[in-house]
């Protein structure tokens, strides 16, 4: 028969060692979960990236069509002012 002091020591001992298996599975259960927690992150980021890349090229583009009306609408203007003041000698 296991006296009392006994027990307590058994009982001790199995609650250490099942709090230390506690631990390593936590620890091993963390480090998976961060690890596809970053390779998430990474994978907005880079589709993040590829968005703002896309929109930079086609805001640059847009712009550039501007920039191309707005210098054919200057020139016809100037070419219009050019055709009165020859009108008017």
């Amino acid at each position: 028969m296991i006296d009392a002091t006994t027990n307590n020591v058994l009982t001790a001992a199995i609650s250490a060692g099942a709090a230390v298996i506690t631990a390593i599975v936590a620890l091993l259960v963390n480090h998976r979960g961060f690890g596809l927690l970053d390779k998430r992150i990474d994978d907005t980021n880079s589709n993040l990236n590829r968005r703002i890349e896309e929109l930079r090229s086609d805001t640059n583009s847009r712009l550039s069509l501007i920039e191309a009306d707005i210098k054919e609408f200057f020139r016809i203007q100037a070419d219009k002012r050019i055709q009165r003041l020859e009108d008017r000698q």
